[in-house]
């Protein structure tokens, strides 16, 4: 009888503790490209070069703002032996009022690069030198 109640409670407390069998998907890792300011990175078939910060308005750090601000930048983009095209990127918000996405630099049936971020984020009583600036990209391959 001992053995008979060992065996259930043996089977009971593996069934409370088996994995949960819902389909769980991982996404893979998001891989960031570091693109210094003046400087061309070649992705994907597609030439980037970051040119410039054309306004930074982002929040600094430590102040409290109304509004957390943006980064307004200047890069050319040339794929397929086409002239390099100028593009301005704004990072901060998703989307503008007309709804079409502000910082997706490249975009194609098989390829998306797509401005992540700019470093180093202002801090307050800190002046950030022009040659500092490093743009984060994203660049997904479908």
């Amino acid at each position: 009888m001992k053995s008979l109640l060992f065996v259930i409670a043996l089977l009971f407390s593996v069934t409370l503790f088996a994995q949960d069998s819902n389909d769980t998907t991982v996404k893979a890792p998001v891989i960031i490209t570091k693109l210094p300011i003046q400087k061309t990175a070649t992705l994907k078939g597609v030439t980037i070069k970051f040119v410039s910060v054309v306004s930074d308005s982002r929040c600094p750090k430590n102040v409290n703002c109304i509004w957390a601000g943006e980064v307004v930048l200047l890069v050319d983009v040339q794929h397929g032996g086409n002239k390099a095209e100028a593009k301005t990127i704004t990072i901060g918000f998703k989307r503008n009022p007309t709804g079409h996405e502000t910082d997706i630099i490249f975009k194609d049936e098989s390829l998306t690069i797509q401005a992540m971020n700019v470093l180093p984020y202002p801090e307050y009583g800190v002046e950030v030198n022009a040659s500092d600036y490093v743009l984060l990209l994203d660049v997904e391959a479908y």
